[in-house]
């Protein structure tokens, strides 16, 4: 998480080129250290990709350690560096000091299968792969749909467990309800 700050830092300076600097930090809120518009971000570990960030918009304060993004949508890859789901949302914070990605409005996660996790807020675990909600949870599938309080999602492989008052629909078949 730390390499996106850098990197945030890095591309505003590669690519700025506007008024002087005393300029550009007027115009920036008193909280926010750097900020960017268009963002492509790809997290790798031993050289492989392991996910790909792209945001509208992003706000950095250095002393809080929280970047603020806008239009999120973060795309996830397999241990081969291959595609492997994504996530979209309307808002996010990053906390890079503990690697947590927080996002909320119109949350929307989908799998390589087809299925689709809707919600209003959830987390991301960037050391765990896991994403996590509190909130009432829709997951669509092409066999079934579960609507619950509550998930944990793993990312690797789209295992994921709804926590309460979980309902699911099964074509053809009655209601199946379990609290």
């Amino acid at each position: 998480m730390f390499s996106l700050a850098c990197g945030l830092a890095v591309t505003v300076a590669v690519n700025f080129r506007g008024g002087g600097p005393e300029e550009v930090l007027d115009s920036l809120p008193s909280n926010i250290d750097l900020a960017l518009k268009k963002i492509n971000y790809t997290e790798t570990r031993d050289g492989v990709r392991r996910w790909t960030l792209v945001a509208d918009s992003a706000a950095h304060s250095v002393r809080q350690g929280v970047t603020s993004i806008e239009n999120v949508e973060l795309t996830f890859f397999d241990e081969k560096g291959e595609e492997n789901g994504t996530l979209k949302a309307n808002l996010g914070q990053i906390n890079h000091e503990v690697g947590l990605v927080e996002v909320e409005g119109e949350v929307v996660v989908t799998n390589p299968r087809g299925d689709a996790f809707y919600t209003e807020r959830l987390a991301y675990r960037n050391d765990e792969n896991m994403i996590s909600a509190v909130d009432r949870v829709r997951v669509v599938g092409k066999e079934l749909q579960v609507t619950g309080r509550g998930m944990r999602l793993n990312v690797e492989d789209y295992t994921y467990e709804l926590l309460a008052e979980v309902t699911a629909l099964i074509p053809g078949e009655s209601d199946v309800r379990r609290r």
